[in-house]
């Protein structure tokens, strides 16, 4: 809920990460948010002045290296103190920190202002599919892989795969708040795989998140792969920065291109 709210870890990625390659697998699943969805500017720092300043709150924009710091040390908080259950009250204690972190204020302005935030969050029209996302899925079922979501949230996803007109790529979509509990949990990824019957082996998971997305995954069995867009992470995972990359990383070739 903040322009991203995982570790920043700076670095150039390791070149051997762009060489890599999976087995093509029957099945890919999608994070959504950061992954698949790009969240709007109103997430951003100007996004939580402007919203701030509906309340009376002068939040500094300048802080937003540090707001952005509050709001991972509070997911790793909540974490550590609920381990893998789906978390309601996250997006709540996320704003609120990053309220916190940017000045903060009253606290019946500093909760109203949170408040707004997470409601704003929950509206779809607040998202927008990245540029790469449909040519990725398109390439990916043209060349026989099924595809589904997975995402720790508390919003339904199939509202999102009607909002985006997904309908026709998306087989399985499974949510935190459905399963109870969230990535990394197996029991996440058990139900995905399980709907589309479809072994662990013959399975990837793609999305932002190193410890969810990725260790997760594989700690089921399954292949992973990282989406890097802003270059965060200097990492020994294998590591996308665009989805435009995901189809030859999962050992497909380049379309043929049309005769003339």
């Amino acid at each position: 809920m903040t322009g991203h709210a995982v570790p920043t870890t700076h670095g150039s990625m390791p070149a051997a990460c762009g060489a890599r390659r999976l087995p093509t697998p029957k099945l890919v699943l999608f994070d959504v948010d950061y992954t698949v969805l790009q969240p709007g500017d109103m997430f951003g720092a100007e996004g939580y002045r402007a919203i701030g300043k509906r309340y009376g709150l002068a939040l500094d924009v300048s802080r937003w290296p540090e707001a952005e710091s509050a709001a991972y040390a509070t997911v790793k908080r909540r974490r550590a103190e609920l381990g893998v259950v789906h978390d309601d009250g996250a997006y709540m204690a996320i704003a609120n920190a990053v309220i916190g972190a940017l000045g903060g204020g009253p606290s019946d302005a500093v909760a109203a202002g949170a408040e707004a935030i997470v409601a704003e969050w929950v509206q779809v029209e607040n998202f927008a599919l990245y540029d790469d996302v449909l040519p990725c899925l398109e390439r990916l079922r043209g060349a026989g892989v099924r595809l589904g979501l997975v995402s720790n949230t508390s919003r339904d996803l199939d509202d999102i795969v009607a909002a985006f007109a997904l309908a026709d790529y998306v087989e399985v979509a499974v949510a935190s708040v459905e399963i109870g509990l969230a990535k990394p949990s197996p029991a996440i990824f058990g139900a995905a795989l399980q709907r589309a019957d479809v072994a662990a082996e013959d399975a990837v998971m793609v999305g932002d998140s190193p410890e969810d997305d990725v260790r997760g995954a594989v700690a089921c069995g399954m292949g992973a792969v990282l989406i890097d867009r802003a270059g965060r992470y200097d990492l020994p995972l294998l590591t996308i920065r665009s989805l435009a990359d995901l189809p030859a990383t999962l050992g497909l070739s380049p379309p043929a291109a049309p005769r003339s």
